[in-house]
């Protein structure tokens, strides 16, 4: 009698016929506009107080569950109609039960499955009751998938055994796939839920078991009554999990058993972090108790359900001396992200999905403040930069970028919601607005708002009145209308600063900054209510921990006029970066920075952050063509003196993207002699095998790739020894924050006596055995694209086509391969798009897909002539292409053309500054190199990779 909710009506009309007076209908009502954005959302005419929820989850190994739901809703319309949420749920049609306040039976007159809007209409013959409670029971079913949402089936190795378990992933729409239900955000109601589950696993849900009774097989585990929540924060899982904590502890980690070991420093930390933030807020964490469970297989890094947060594996488990520095880092942070949603989020929770800043923005920013307290060394404050401000600063560039508060209804939109926007832009702006107001009113503010809405719903005029409330500091206009400016533009300015040193003036003004293309029309030049400060060489004006504005730049008047003081020879605007915008400088400016940062006063005169912000400025306004690559080079020249990690972690993207950009070029091993000479300094300080503090494992996890990957010879001695070392001692491995830049020098420059890049991948593949291996493997053929040795590359595209005898090659390292050969170098990109070309049908039909292929070769295509096969690829094969893969191929076409336009516009001016500043070229082969020399421009790098991950990690 069940069947999937597309053919209901024609499984269940018998059946209505005989017995029911329930019409099932499939069109949905006439009198709503089938195109209306608004037919997503549930007609405001009830609202749910409680949920009883019964979960089935008995099948072996979580295959489908049944269950069932009484809802215990206010009818606040006037009508003869309700709505709930529901997405491919089977609903038993003669389980429709509702009951009017008094409890008798309501008639159900009709039920309408509006499959495309993910609703169902409940009609009735007469009108109900408005204030008055109702309630409402079903019965349902539902396959448990793999696809990382709703209920889904996760599973993990035990020795040679696989496991499985049943977990949830509710945000932003998917808990209307598991049972019928209000699923928006302002519908906020309490939950008791009682699961059914084989008793040789165990269940957990958002609020303590206060009931578990066994018969045979199977168990019942009733949980207590939630808090007022929305339903995108309930969650449960089914496993055999186990964890180091009592069951009446408090704070409990869970993960499998052969990994429950690790869980330690994240029980730790999350005891310190909760503890820090009920300090911080003032108000105690809500629930009894608090879970973090281990996922095998998580979509996010991480989700808040309120009582049980899910973590993807990784971000739980910390082995010292295997763990590497980041994600030791990540599972700290991360934690603390999710905890601070217990505040912002789950008690105080955004009306729509519009306003989800004022829950990610806020979470992302108390990640980096609270767990600077508790793990001070790791300099998280300054790291903030690089991680959040310039990630969203080069994003944030384009004509078609979206706002903060962002309206969309369709659920296929509000789960794409979740990117830079809501986390690093927001944390950005709301920083930029407590370095305004100051830290102190910024945290009675919080206070305020978080009591005021406390268990409700809110929007952006409930915290911008809190801060009213406090606020000490005059503004130019009122504290909604300045945020708002922010959040409710799309993009940011750039502030051009002139100075005239006669008159003893700056003059500052502000206009919306993008990063021209030949596809996209200009965006419209909107203005922003900017906070300007600035610190200058004069002893009176160098205190940088100042962050205060000095003068506004407004929509209304966008340019300002100030004098400065005698003896002024060099302004920075925008210290410590505070303020969400870049800072563009006349050229007699610039120079003077560039003469600041190559003196020896460099250290004391400029802040860590503020030197990264003037790489990161120059180097894009570079790209965008607003300052000559001439002043952008001549101030990373400084580079070879700096040691800190910040302005290092900010320059390695802007180098590696002139370096992809420029390597096709005749001169590039020009190019190639810049970055060893400015990295040699840095990797004597660090090393691959140097001092173990956090910050120096952070460089070596990035920023020693650089010189590696551009032949510092010290790091190539050092990285050969390690994959000596890794061949002959099979229980040798290679640490992980170095293993991209061992592989690229193995690759790029060969050993004379080790055949050590198919020696390890022979090995690494024959002895695989763990997730982590898998891993190796992965960034291990992510560096071919440094080869420059011809016999290698064919080594690689060979594998890519053939299965060898003992070499159990997958179908994602196939792909990986092509990945790694295409984000190299002209010669490996050459080589993998002509060996594409020639065995189209034979690669494509091994690759699981092809259209991240074409994506990654839009991204790295710099010349005519790999523009050309491209295109013959495209002509020829294009027919035989998936729909996606067609459009990725066409866009990858028009964006390499772009990237060939980029060096026909700006290889000359680098060409020159390079001449001129005697960086030698060479026409030698490399070290160990094949019958064919390449210059190689980025590699696919891990270590690349890796920080744009970090950087954007998809938490919630």
């Amino acid at each position: 009698m069940f069947r999937t909710a597309l053919s209901l009506a024609a499984l269940w009309l018998p059946l209505i016929l005989a017995s029911a007076p329930v019409e099932i209908v499939e069109k949905v009502p006439t009198s709503r506009d089938a195109h209306d954005d608004s037919r997503y959302l549930l007609p405001k005419v009830s609202e749910p107080i409680n949920y009883n929820l019964f979960l089935d989850i008995t099948n072996y190994d979580f295959y489908s569950y049944n269950g069932t739901v009484e809802i215990t809703f206010r009818y606040t319309g006037d009508q003869n109609h309700f709505y709930l949420n529901s997405d491919g749920l089977v609903i038993a049609t003669e389980s429709i039960k509702v009951t009017g306040p008094d409890g008798t039976d309501v008639p159900v007159a009709n039920v309408i499955y509006m499959e495309e809007f993910e609703q169902i209409y409940f009609g009735f013959r007469d009108r109900l009751q408005t204030g008055e409670q109702y309630k409402i029971a079903l019965s349902f079913l539902n396959n448990i998938g793999t696809e990382l949402k709703g209920l889904y089936r996760s599973s993990y190795k035990a020795g040679n055994t696989t496991r499985y378990l049943a977990t949830t992933h509710f945000e932003s729409t998917y808990a209307r796939s598991v049972f019928p239900c209000y699923d928006e955000p302002s519908y906020k109601a309490t939950f008791n839920v009682k699961i059914r589950h084989r008793s040789e696993y165990s269940a957990l849900s958002n609020m303590p078991a206060i009931n578990s009774v066994t018969v045979g097989e199977y168990t019942e585990t009733t949980f207590d009554t939630t808090p007022v929540m929305s339903t995108y924060l309930l969650a449960f899982v089914i496993s055999d999990f186990k964890t180091l904590s009592h069951e009446s502890d408090r704070f409990r980690v869970f993960a499998a058993d052969s990994k429950v070991a690790h869980t330690g420093y994240a029980l730790e930390f999350l005891g310190n972090s909760l503890r820090t933030l009920e300090n911080f807020f003032g108000r105690q964490y809500q629930l009894p108790k608090v879970d973090l469970i281990a996922i095998p297989d998580f979509a996010m890094g991480a989700m808040e359900n309120w009582g049980l947060i899910t973590f993807r594996e990784q971000y739980l488990i910390y082995e010292e001396g295997v763990t590497t520095a980041r994600t030791k880092q990540n599972i700290a942070d991360l934690i603390t992200h999710e905890l601070t949603h217990m505040w912002f989020g789950n008690e105080v929770t955004p009306e729509w999905w519009t306003y989800l800043w004022l829950s990610e923005g806020f979470a992302r920013y108390f990640e980096y403040y609270i767990t600077s307290q508790l793990e001070p060394t790791w300099n998280l404050w300054q790291q903030f930069i690089v991680n959040n401000v310039h990630s969203a600063l080069s994003q944030d560039c384009n004509s078609n970028n979206r706002m903060m508060s962002y309206y969309a209804t369709d659920p296929a939109v509000l789960n794409d919601l979740f990117d830079y926007v809501v986390y690093a832009k927001s944390a950005s702006v709301i920083r930029m607005i407590q370095n305004v107001i100051g830290f102190d009113t910024f945290r009675q503010s919080l206070n305020d708002y978080l009591r005021s809405r406390s268990y409700l719903t809110t929007r952006p005029q409930y915290l911008y009145t809190s801060i009213e409330k406090f606020r000490k500091v005059d503004l130019p206009a009122s504290v909604e209308v300045i945020f708002e400016s922010w959040a409710n533009t799309p993009g940011y300015p750039v502030v051009t600063v002139s100075i005239d040193r006669t008159k003893r003036t700056l003059t500052a003004s502000q206009k919306r900054f993008w990063m021209p293309n030949e596809i996209d029309t200009p965006p419209q030049n909107m203005l922003f209510y900017i906070p300007v400060n600035y610190g200058t060489n004069v002893p009176t004006s160098t205190d940088f921990e100042d962050t205060t504005p000095t003068f506004w730049l407004t929509p209304q008047d966008p340019t300002a006029t100030v004098t400065l003081e005698a003896g002024v020879e060099w302004v920075v605007v925008n210290k410590q970066q505070t303020g969400y915008y870049r800072v563009n400088y006349d050229d007699e400016s610039w120079h003077k920075l560039i003469e600041l940062l190559n003196s020896d006063q460099f250290e004391d005169q400029l802040p860590v952050i503020n030197r990264a912000q003037l790489i990161d400025d120059v180097a894009n306004l570079a790209r965008a063509g607003e300052v000559g690559y001439d002043v952008a080079l001549s101030l990373m020249q400084y580079l070879e003196r700096e040691t800190e990690y910040i302005p290092w972690a900010t320059a390695y993207n802007a180098l590696l993207h002139i370096d992809r950009m420029f390597s096709s070029h005749e001169e590039y091993s020009r190019f190639e002699t810049f970055l060893r000479t400015i990295t040699g300094c840095m990797y004597e300080n660090i090393l691959l095998t140097g001092p173990m503090d956090q910050i120096s494992r952070l460089h070596r996890g990035n920023t020693v790739y650089l010189a590696c990957y551009s032949g510092v010879k010290k790091c190539l001695d050092d990285a050969h020894a390690l994959a000596n070392k890794a061949v002959q001692d099979s229980s040798f491995t290679i640490p992980e924050e170095v293993q991209a830049s061992v592989f690229c020098a193995l690759h790029k420059y060969s050993s004379a006596t080790l055949n050590a890049q198919t020696d390890l991948f022979e090995k690494y593949v024959t002895s695989a055995n763990s997730p982590e291996d898998l891993d190796m493997i992965n960034r291990f053929l992510a560096s071919v694209g440094c080869a420059r040795n011809e016999t290698i590359m064919e080594y690689y595209l060979t594998l890519s086509a053939y299965n060898y005898p003992g070499l159990p090659v997958t179908a994602g390292q196939r792909s990986q391969i092509y990945l790694g050969l295409i984000n190299g170098s002209p010669g490996t990109r050459q080589a993998a798009l002509q060996y594409l070309y020639e065995h189209f049908s034979t690669v494509t039909y091994l690759l699981t897909s092809v259209t991240p292929i074409f994506n990654e070769l839009g991204n790295r295509i710099n010349t005519r002539l790999q523009h050309e096969v491209l295109k013959n690829i495209v002509d020829e094969y294009g027919h035989m292409l998936t729909t996606a893969a067609k459009a990725a191929a066409d866009a990858a076409l028009v964006k390499a053309e772009q990237n060939i336009r980029w060096i026909e516009k700006h290889s000359e001016s680098i060409t020159s500054w390079l001449v001129e500043q005697d960086y030698e070229g060479t026409t030698a082969q490399p070290p160990g190199g094949g019958a064919v020399a390449y210059s190689v421009g980025i590699a696919v790098a891990f270590g690349c990779a890796f920080m744009l991950i970090s950087s954007n990690m998809l938490i919630r």
